[in-house]
């Protein structure tokens, strides 16, 4: 009886212990999917094509969130790994207002390939 005491003792130490270590930090991370979608923006400043990728939601965002300085995202290099952390399935629309615009079409193919491979809904509201 003794000796089965030790081992379950042993054995709730050692579940403890293992409990207590540090959470192990994932690779990538992925943003949580949002009810109502997702809002791309584009400008072009200096030659340079910006974009903001702000969560959906039923106001219109003013020009201040839209280019708010933690939201914007350089060229299609920098808006690229922003869609690839939405979870497939999400819905993107591409909104233009207030001083945002559309690029070229070349530009807009590169950001709707993006979404096709990240398995993302892209609609375009030209």
């Amino acid at each position: 009886m003794r000796r089965v005491c030790l081992i379950l003792c042993i054995v709730a130490l050692g579940s403890l212990l293992a409990g207590c270590r540090p959470a192990e930090q994932p690779v990538t991370t992925v943003a949580s999917g949002s009810m109502k979608g997702y809002e791309i923006y584009s400008w072009q400043e200096g030659g340079r094509w910006y974009f903001s990728l702000l969560v959906g939601t039923n106001r219109e965002k003013t020009p201040e969130e839209i280019r708010a300085p933690e939201t914007v995202l350089p060229g299609v290099e920098g808006l690229r790994p922003a869609l690839e952390a939405l979870p497939s399935g999400q819905f993107v629309t591409w909104v233009s207002k207030d001083g945002t615009v559309f690029p070229p079409e070349d530009v807009i193919d590169q950001v709707r390939q993006i979404c096709t491979e990240r398995g993302l809904e892209l609609a375009i509201a030209r």
